[in-house]
């Protein structure tokens, strides 16, 4: 189920296209990374998704229903969704004061309150720090309890600009932590950027890589140029003048595209249990990288092409480097870039 949908977005600043979608969606209950550079529209995009800036042309939606960006009819929506800066600003009173701002806007009484930011400091692990004064505290003390003034609130959504970017390395790992483990524990759906690939890896379940306001492969990996066509009533884009794949871009001629490296399955060339064997793409594997909990694979097909298998889907199968193998692609593998 589509959380937010995203069609023909722009974000335009003193003239200048800075975000420029024309589809994209975020599932409701998963994690999901948005890695590139800085200036790649990460930050744009979260601002959008907070619904704290509504874009210059095109449709938001969530839960299935086009945003109204009017006052009114934000508030009710804003209080599902949460975003935590990169550097949170704390009130120059006590860190449960913090905590239980939202809480007291909502109009919850003191004691109800008081229950709720200690609980939600316990889960942080700044419990202990509940009566100092937040604006003394170090980086990565404010982010852990910007993350509990954020829960205390109840999100469905959680946005979280560069969590672990401006803090020390403990505090990194911590951080990390409770993420993971609110995501998975509470089932909230998660958004985050970051420069970091190996956190995208361990926190996210998907990644959207951004590069100057637009989707694209990771550092232009498995861009590549194609041309839409339309064949037997549907619209194909023929990459590489070789394989085809679905696209939902409705505009025909040539093209620039995105393939998901997730969404892109590999076969043992022995493999006996695929029956449309005949209508996989043969590949060689030319090399396989650990990253956190995944591992990534450089496959041949004529051109370079990047996935990405599990440990346990990459143990199960048997395959290493220099296997041939086969390759199927996933319904909406291939993204229109440009």
């Amino acid at each position: 189920m589509s959380l937010y949908v995203l069609k023909d977005v722009q974000q335009i600043f003193g003239g200048h296209t800075v975000l420029d979608l024309p589809e994209l969606s975020f599932e409701f209950g998963k994690s999901c990374a948005l890695l590139g550079p800085n200036g790649s529209g990460k930050t744009t995009l979260l601002h959008i998704l907070a619904l704290l800036s509504p874009p210059a042309r095109g449709t938001l939606y969530y839960k299935d229903m086009p945003v109204n960006w009017k006052k009114n009819f934000l508030t009710s929506l804003r209080r599902q969704i949460v975003l935590v800066d990169q550097h949170p600003i704390m009130f120059s009173t006590t860190v449960i004061k913090n905590v239980e701002y939202g809480l007291k806007v909502r109009g919850l009484e003191g004691k109800r309150r008081g229950w709720i930011a200690m609980e939600c400091l316990e889960r942080v692990g700044m419990h202990d720090f509940a009566y100092r004064q937040a604006h003394l505290l170090s980086g990565g003390e404010t982010q852990r309890v910007a993350i509990a003034r954020a829960l205390a609130c109840s999100p469905e959504v959680m946005l979280f600009d560069e969590p672990t970017a401006s803090v020390d390395v403990e505090n990194q790992a911590v951080i990390t932590k409770i993420i993971k483990d609110v995501h998975k524990e509470k089932g909230i759906t998660v958004i985050f950027s970051t420069h970091n690939r190996l956190e995208a890896s361990v926190l996210a379940e998907h990644k959207i890589f951004l590069s100057e306001g637009k989707v694209t492969g990771p550092g232009g990996e498995n861009l590549l140029p194609g041309k839409v066509i339309r064949r037997n009533g549907r619209h194909v884009c023929v990459v590489m003048d070789r394989l085809e794949l679905e696209i939902k871009e409705r505009h025909e001629g040539p093209c620039r595209v995105m393939i998901d490296p997730e969404k892109i399955n590999i076969f043992p060339l022995q493999k006996k249990k695929v029956t449309t064997f005949e209508s996989l793409v043969p590949a060689k594997v030319l090399q396989m990288t650990a990253e956190g909990e995944n591992i990534n694979v450089l496959l041949d097909m004529g051109w370079p092409i990047r996935t990405v298998m599990t440990r346990k889907e990459a143990a199960l199968s048997g395959i290493i480097s220099g296997d041939e193998v086969r390759i199927s692609f996933k319904e909406g593998a291939a993204r229109f870039v440009s």
